[in-house]
């Protein structure tokens, strides 16, 4: 999961939430026994005007009620008028703004992302401008200081508070403060603009019939034209995967990867370089050596050193094994290249296709076609039924914002008790968010006589279908889809008593582990019988595939987690050494720790999203 954009006010007790995306709310609806299913309190029909005016009435509510906490004497102070009071003028503002901003991610109108864009840039300078008022402060750490008997939720809740002001710049000098204001501006609107570029970038690679030689025939029938008749090959998953994987023709996979390797180039390059210089600034103001030290010490891992010992043992523990996995492949290529030494991106995944489909006698496009997506969908939401004893119903004609989304009511099973709402998003269009992840749209909390409703969003980017025949899934991305439905799950089934805490409000470090044990599900023989159907027959998966699927889940798992690694060090690396070329650094640590050389010209820590979000060092 990636969290969709960076709220700089998480370092304030005024940011309860990681970044999200936002909508108008209306009153909480709730589930009727035996009725029809509620319909989320929601709105993604509004106009650009109406989006406008809904984010000015959240900002005034918030001021109104922000007023009223102000203006009690400072002497007065506690919890409950105080960080209490701010804990709900906040997580108001945010129920009320996450569903505008959400738009920038998944609205097919590109004027309404651009509205959605805009105003989640002005509501980020708003959560900067709060973090630094000083007569929030002054009432917090009176409340602090009368040392009243809380619970732990309670206390928690102070806590952070006050540890986030502090963290804001009090006790920084006038001048230093104002600085630290404009950087947490700047820094946020880098960080949108980042990813607003990443998802608008669009590209694709022109190929003729010739060019397809080796692709599955619904792979080709899946593929827009041009007037010409050429056949035009994006860069989202659907179909940059499986043709690096499958076309035959080296020259064009080694087109469309140059192509993949630099989406959002050259805008976000000078944008990555800008917000290092400046995320090491805003440390170093607040009297951390770097931004890492900074960014890791709410997290698990604590402090720099701690992941770098990680990420060293780690690669010690896989090294070998990535080489031999390496050298495999390699063999495999040496068949039509007996001089060959080594492996360009292009070739990797075409190779490892190859050896993998010799070793096991496995094919992934043979194990494809039992896994129709409306199959797979119905089978996940059964599975997570039984497990965490809810039902979910699907909502017809409630808010969508594409006529692809389908959204269900989450209900207690025991109780019947109405729970809150998600959406399933999981098909490309232009526009949309790229890769996939659980957006929260209305984050739970406490309230007199109950509990808010939630609602989250699954977007994803799976295949989709062609004439006669359904959207198959691979069953990595079957994987992907128990991994982001588990988010969704965690983001809906909340019980946190204060907004700040809800959901996936966690760790960053730990955030991803609940969903990293779920989808351990997709390779459970019984969750694969619930969820298979070949989808002309309706055949499960047959035992002689599952054996073979299973024999080969490990297949070039040692070249997959040094690259992981990889990764995570040139992120630690970028932040740490602020190097004058990203890019260039980014690809040396890489090909470092790998062992393989990037390609001439690849940028792509321009499209590494993680890098300006939410999971940046560490």
């Amino acid at each position: 999961m990636k969290y969709p954009f960076l709220l700089l006010a998480l370092l304030l007790a005024l940011a309860p939430v990681l970044p999200v995306s936002a909508q108008v709310v209306g009153q909480s609806a709730s589930a009727v026994p035996g009725g029809a299913p509620s319909v989320p309190a929601l709105r993604f029909d509004l106009t650009r005007p109406e989006m406008r005016t809904a984010y000015r009435e959240a900002s005034a509510r918030l001021d109104g009620a922000l007023a009223g906490i102000v203006a009690a004497p400072v002497a007065e102070a506690n919890f409950a008028n105080t960080v209490l009071a701010q804990e709900k003028a906040v997580g108001d503002y945010v129920r009320a703004m996450i569903p505008l901003v959400f738009n920038a991610h998944v609205s097919p109108d590109k004027g309404v992302r651009m509205t959605a864009q805009a105003i989640d840039k002005v509501m980020n300078r708003r959560f900067v401008e709060l973090g630094q008022r000083q007569d929030l402060y002054e009432r917090a750490e009176a409340a602090a200081a009368k040392g009243e008997k809380l619970d732990d939720a309670d206390q928690k809740l102070l806590d952070k508070t006050i540890r986030d002001y502090r963290d804001s710049g009090f006790g920084l000098t006038p001048e230093q403060r104002t600085r630290l204001k404009a950087i947490s501006t700047k820094l946020s609107d880098l960080s949108s603009r980042f990813e607003i570029n990443i998802n608008e970038s669009k590209d694709w690679l022109e190929v003729d019939d010739a060019g397809l030689e080796g692709l599955p025939a619904d792979y080709k029938a899946s593929l827009e034209q041009t007037p010409e008749g050429k056949y035009k090959v994006g860069l989202d998953y659907p179909s940059y995967v499986p043709f690096m994987r499958y076309a035959k023709n080296s020259e064009l996979r080694k087109a469309l990867n140059h192509k993949y390797e630099n989406r959002a180039m050259p805008e976000n390059l000078p944008i990555l370089k800008e917000g290092l210089e400046l995320r090491r600034e805003m440390a170093q103001l607040l009297g951390y050596q770097d931004y890492p030290t900074m960014a890791l010490k709410d997290r698990m891992a604590k402090t720099p050193q701690r992941v770098a010992d990680f990420l060293t043992r780690l690669t010690g523990k896989v090294r070998d094994r990535a080489k031999a996995e390496l050298a495999a492949v390699l063999e495999v290529k040496r068949r039509d290249d007996p001089s060959a030494t080594e492996l360009g991106d292009h070739e990797r995944g075409y190779y490892a296709r190859i050896l993998r489909e010799e070793k096991y006698s496995y094919d992934a496009e043979e194990v494809r076609q039992y896994f129709p997506v409306d199959r797979v969908v119905s089978g996940v939401l059964g599975v997570y039924q039984r497990i965490l004893g809810v039902t979910f119903h699907e909502v017809a004609g409630g808010p969508v914002w594409h006529p692809d989304v389908r959204l269900f009511e989450i209900v207690d099973t025991r109780s019947g008790k109405f729970i809150g709402h998600f959406y399933l998003d999981l098909y490309p269009r232009e526009g949309k968010y790229t890769h996939a992840a659980a957006f929260p749209l209305l984050m739970g909390r406490e309230i007199p006589g109950g509990y808010d409703q939630t609602a989250a969003a699954m977007v994803a980017n799976f295949p989709k279908a062609i004439p006669d025949k359904p959207a198959l899934l691979p069953h990595a991305e079957v994987e992907t889809f128990f991994h982001e439905f588990g988010h969704l799950m965690h983001q809906t089934l909340t019980k946190a008593r204060h907004m700040s805490f809800s959901g996936t409000s966690v760790a960053l470090d730990f955030v991803e582990a609940p969903s990293q044990m779920l989808e351990n599900f997709a390779w459970e023989r019984e969750v694969l019988d619930e969820i298979s159907g070949r989808w002309d027959t309706g055949e499960k998966l047959p035992e002689d595939l599952f054996q073979k699927m299973t024999a080969a889940r490990r297949f070039n798992e040692g070249v997959s987690t040094l690259g992981q690694i990889a990764m995570a060090s040139a992120d630690m690396a970028l932040h740490a050494l602020v190097p004058a070329d990203p890019s260039a650094e980014f690809n040396r640590v890489v090909a470092e720790i790998t062992g393989m050389p990037q390609a001439p010209g690849g940028n792509s820590a321009a499209s590494f999203g993680h890098l300006m979000g939410g999971y940046g060092a560490g």
